[in-house]
């Protein structure tokens, strides 16, 4: 009796730290769902702001050229008109001048019959060029009004291409707030991350696990950096973003130097006493099958992934060919710094 009571009285101890301990949990995945959460919508915002962008620069540079275009006919326009105008006054002037003079010329002067009839055909042929420069006139001011509606039409495009501009500027000062904004909330979420992946870590380090490093050692993590860990498996998942070293996690050598299916190149090495690691994922592998490696020496280089999409790479340690939870094995120091750099990052 006295010992259920005792088992009783522990449990009621236990349990308010128990629950205390699930509610922390809940709140850090929570926090971490939100802050992921945030991170992709300023993703698409940031997105959506480059897309509209991307037309209007397009649409600046179609208005640019019909714009450039246009100038260049005014200009030609302009030049040929001015000059136009100008020797068709100057010629309409002259005939007025040469029909005044014939007027003034004929009153009280008596004529023969072969004067009259060369003064009627050279007045018949001032008229006739007098009526041609004239008309030209009238066709010149007719071009004068188009060239008056084209110079209307270009002050709209530069009109136009301002308000592109100032859009453009808009729109790339929003993509600047809205990248600081990024930059922030990718800080929040790499700090809730590296609380929710310590949880993680601190959770596998049970009596088993102790039990599995003191058999089979400590292994170095095959990434520097990386952007998170998923180990719901066996092995270990890391992700990461650019190009950087894959390490050999302990010293032994290369077995195997391949590709795997679609999932990526492999490297596996035997590190003896029938255990192996398993290297596989995104990444380019520099070593040769039969090579000997040091614990820390570069196996090859991650391989870049498209914009926005995390590079992963695969860990395991394999003992008699059985697949171990190999976070259990990863050097907590490692991790350590591996999570500083992350953060840093």
């Amino acid at each position: 009796m006295k010992k259920l009571i005792l088992s009783v009285f522990i449990a009621l101890l236990i349990s308010p730290c128990s629950f205390a301990a699930k509610n922390s949990d809940r709140l850090i995945k929570r926090s971490l769902h939100q802050e992921k959460s945030k991170l992709d919508r300023i993703t698409k915002d940031i997105a959506q702001v480059e897309r509209k962008l991307e037309k209007l620069n397009k649409k600046v540079i179609r208005l640019g050229s019909s714009k450039n275009s246009l100038e260049k006919s005014l200009y030609e326009l302009k030049k040929k008109l001015l000059v136009s105008m100008a020797n068709l006054n100057k010629g309409k002037k002259e005939v007025t001048g040469l029909l005044t003079s014939m007027a003034v010329n004929s009153m009280g002067e008596n004529k023969g019959p072969a004067q009259i009839m060369a003064e009627k055909i050279l007045l018949k042929e001032l008229k006739s060029r007098l009526s041609r420069y004239n008309k030209q006139i009238k066709q010149t001011k007719i071009q004068q009004d188009r060239l008056s509606s084209l110079e209307q039409d270009f002050k709209l495009y530069e009109s136009k291409e301002r308000m592109l501009l100032e859009t453009i500027a808009n729109l790339e000062e929003s993509k600047r707030t809205q990248a600081e904004k990024y930059i922030q909330t990718k800080n929040d979420y790499q700090k809730v991350l590296k609380k929710w992946e310590g949880l993680k870590v601190k959770r596998t380090k049970n009596k088993k696990g102790a039990e599995l490093r003191k058999s089979l050692g400590v292994f170095l993590p095959p990434l520097e950096n990386h952007t998170s860990m998923d180990f719901r498996k066996k092995g270990v998942t890391f992700l990461f973003n650019g190009k950087q070293p894959v390490m050999s996690p302990r010293a032994g050598k290369v077995i195997h130097k391949g590709q795997l299916s679609t999932y990526g190149n492999v490297v596996m090495i035997d590190h003896g006493q029938e255990t192996i690691s398993v290297c596989l994922g995104d990444f380019d592998p520099k070593i040769t099958k039969g090579a000997s490696v040091k614990k820390g020496q570069v196996l090859g280089y991650t391989q870049a992934k498209k914009r926005g999409t995390p590079g992963k790479l695969y860990f395991e340690v394999r003992k008699k060919d059985k697949a171990q939870a190999t976070i259990h094995l990863l050097d907590d120091k490692a991790l350590a710094r591996a999570a500083t750099l992350k953060q840093n990052s």
